[in-house]
């Protein structure tokens, strides 16, 4: 207990006991008047009311712990304390309104100094074995909103230190009296943990998101507001020290429950939840229900300076939103940033990506260390839903100082196309569709943001049985392409039974390169009964741009479908000795494969005939007729 200074007043005693006579002095920072003494009883009760201030706890205890804890305080606060002893058993109760005193704290425990929030606090002793120890309890209370209660034990010796055996924090609910350890329940509309952790760490000295591992800290800090639960609660006498480590016991719960309308952790927000937490040996456990997630999840805390830890996560469903990508960008493409990311072992049976139905989520990721580099590895991705099943394999690095780089190489089995696009926004695009997509890719940043201007890779294309629907395509961006719905608009030639109501096609195949977001092929034929078409060229990804040379092979006979049925299905063979090798095997084919030239923007493509050499064929004149005629 800090020193009573510039004390005046008497002080009458004998031999039956003491007696205080309006005793006055300076306590903590401001004035302190006290009186009572000895009781018939045997007791000694002594009441007192005065202010103190943070200036004054500062000076009061000028441990690293309290001063930092100082900080978040400002202003001064009148008390009404009162102190007893009881068959040597002491009881001390501070009561006051905070009026005066600031709270810079996350909600709800932020005050500005003209509001109040009734503070009590109880400290008594509790009957044991003397001979063992001592044992007491601490009750807090702040209004009606947070709630404190723990039990504690201080062995005989010189050294010992006040211990907590149990305890319990309710924050808008009573406190839980657990058999053993801390417990924290929390019922708010909006929870920040973020903040709590923020703000707890820095006063107990720990570095947030490793030592501090516990969103239960941030109610705990509450009953630390008042300078009476500072001195008492701590268990620690100012002369030996209150440590972080000391205040670690009241604030570091091993149970956390809590229920918010909003609650934020880790830079993102959940809605509607009702989670349960659990803490043991560096390992946590949490049930979830959220709107945004629901299941299990197990996170192994690492070592420090060993990233982030492993989370497992067992879900019925996961939702992220497209909000979360930017906080999370700005998170993890931060310039002091290195490693950011757990490792993960997930499995969601419903997962929700931007507002897009995916399907069953499973991923499996950890973390290396090369040389000059940071890497986090994607050993197992896997989505499938009904229309088609994902699995990839990758990795997120960052040189250190550099880009961050993700690459990715996957295989894409696809049951029905249409359904597929359908999924991601474009609907009736594209009816049915099945097969494969297979390659890898990269880019620079986030994988879960693809980059087009730097996107680079191959993918091959294997698809049969679908049809492009007739639709604008600016709608359907790049596959408004290889729909060739502009085919009709453009020319003279009737090709209006094969494109303009959706290209039906058996097959299609073709092998893509792709540089800097320009995606290149010499070899993407589109296969039908009708007709045959080979494409080659370049689209550019990122300014939806192309530049293609397109040949249209329509059906005339039994004999030339088979030979030009040949050659589409060979997957190596480009457009040139495509039609260098039809041209050989059937000459006559040559009057019947119409060439053109597709350049401009993907909304409003320029489309012109071209002979076999590319020289551009000049459109025919349409026929005017008179009304006469």
């Amino acid at each position: 207990i800090p020193m009573l200074l510039q004390t005046t007043g008497k002080l009458d005693f004998n031999e039956k006991g003491v007696t205080l006579n309006a005793v006055k002095a300076n306590f903590v920072g401001g004035p302190v008047i006290a009186s009572g003494g000895s009781q018939r009883d045997g007791g000694i009760l002594i009441k007192a009311e005065g202010s103190v201030s943070t200036d004054g706890l500062r000076h009061a205890y000028p441990e690293p712990a309290m001063l930092r804890l100082a900080e978040h305080l400002s202003g001064s606060a009148r008390y009404a304390a009162t102190i007893a002893v009881h068959r040597k058993r002491l009881e001390i109760q501070v009561d006051s309104t905070l009026q005066g005193l600031a709270v810079d704290a996350p909600a709800p425990l932020k005050k500005v100094a003209s509001e109040t929030l009734p503070l009590k606090f109880e400290m008594a002793g509790v009957p044991g074995d003397d001979a063992v120890g001592m044992r007491d309890e601490i009750r807090v209370a702040l209004g009606s909103v947070v709630s404190a209660r723990y039990q504690r034990a201080k062995a005989l010796g010189k050294d010992a230190s006040w211990q907590v055996i149990r305890g319990g924090i309710g924050v808008n609910v009573p406190a839980p009296q657990p058999d053993a350890g801390v417990s924290v329940n929390v019922s708010l509309k909006t929870l920040n943990i973020d903040a709590w952790r923020s703000m707890i760490a820095g006063i107990t000295g720990a570095v947030a998101g490793k030592d501090v591992a516990t969103p239960g800290r941030m109610t705990a800090i509450a009953t630390s507001v008042s300078p009476a639960f500072a001195s008492g609660a701590a268990g620690l006498p100012a002369a030996n020290g209150a440590t972080g480590a000391g205040l670690n016991q009241y604030l570091d719960p091993d149970v956390l429950s809590a229920r918010a309308t909003e609650l934020i952790v880790a830079n993102k927000k959940l809605d509607s939840v009702v989670v349960g937490v659990s803490h043991q040996s560096g390992v946590w456990q949490a049930n979830i229900d959220a709107v945004q997630a629901s299941g299990y999840v197990t996170w192994h805390e690492a070592k420090a300076g060993a990233g982030l830890g492993r989370v497992t996560a067992r879900l019925s469903s996961l939702s992220i939103p497209r909000t979360a990508a930017s906080d999370v960008k700005d998170i993890l493409e931060g310039k002091s940033t290195t490693t950011q990311i757990p490792e993960l072992d997930i499995i969601a049976e419903k997962f929700e990506l931007f507002g897009k139905k995916m399907g069953r989520l499973e991923l499996a990721a950890s973390n290396i260390a090369p040389a000059g580099t940071h890497e986090w590895r994607i050993n197992r991705l896997s989505l499938a839903n009904a229309d088609a099943e994902l699995s990839a394999t990758g990795t997120w690095s960052r040189p250190a100082g550099g880009e961050s780089m993700t690459n990715l190489a996957y295989r894409l089995n696809i049951a029905n196309a249409g359904k597929l696009l359908e999924r991601f926004g474009y609907a009736n695009v594209l009816r049915g569709g099945k097969g494969t997509m297979a390659g890898d890719v990269g880019w620079q940043g986030l994988p879960f943001s693809l980059d087009v201007p730097s996107l680079t890779g191959q993918m091959h294309i294997d698809l049969a049985a679908g049809q492009f629907l007739k639709v604008d395509p600016g709608a359907a961006k790049l596959l408004g392409v290889l729909s060739l719905q502009s085919l009709p608009r453009r020319l003279t030639l009737d090709f209006r039974d094969l494109f303009s109501q959706g290209f039906a096609f058996d097959g299609i195949t073709g092998t893509v390169g792709i540089a800097q977001g320009e995606a290149k092929t010499d070899n993407l034929k589109m296969r039908s009964v009708a007709a045959t078409v080979v494409m080659d060229g370049t689209a550019d990804i990122g300014r939806e741009t192309q530049n293609l040379h397109v040949a249209v092979i329509p059906e005339i006979n039994v004999g030339t479908a088979s030979v030009v049925y040949a050659l589409a299905v060979n997957p190596v063979i480009g457009l040139g000795s495509f039609l260098a090798q039809l041209f050989l095997r059937d000459p006559l084919m040559r009057a019947f494969t119409f060439e053109y030239r597709i350049t401009g923007p993907w909304t409003a493509p320029q489309v012109v005939r071209v002979d076999r050499n590319g020289v551009e064929i000049p459109a025919k004149p349409v026929p005017q007729f008179s009304s006469a005629g």
